[in-house]
């Protein structure tokens, strides 16, 4: 059993604006994983819109951050 003191954290970046594959490398260095990512909007290319874990705010180390992309 984990305890409060035993989770390590980590803080989330700012994703928005970054490409999907930009998002991706700073999720991994940040010790966190890339969750599921959605596209709208027509064919081009992407950026991320949304991201599902704020910017600038701390997160368990491995979490899954979801992604909203669309054209740039």
């Amino acid at each position: 059993m984990e305890t409060l003191s035993s989770i390590r954290l980590t803080h989330v970046p700012n994703l928005t604006g970054k490409t999907p594959t930009e998002a991706a490398t700073a999720l991994r260095a940040a010790g966190l994983e890339l969750g599921v990512v959605r596209e709208v909007g027509p064919a081009g290319p992407m950026v991320v819109l949304e991201q599902s874990t704020l910017a600038r705010t701390v997160a368990p180390v491995g979490t899954r951050v979801n992604l909203l992309v669309g054209r740039a």
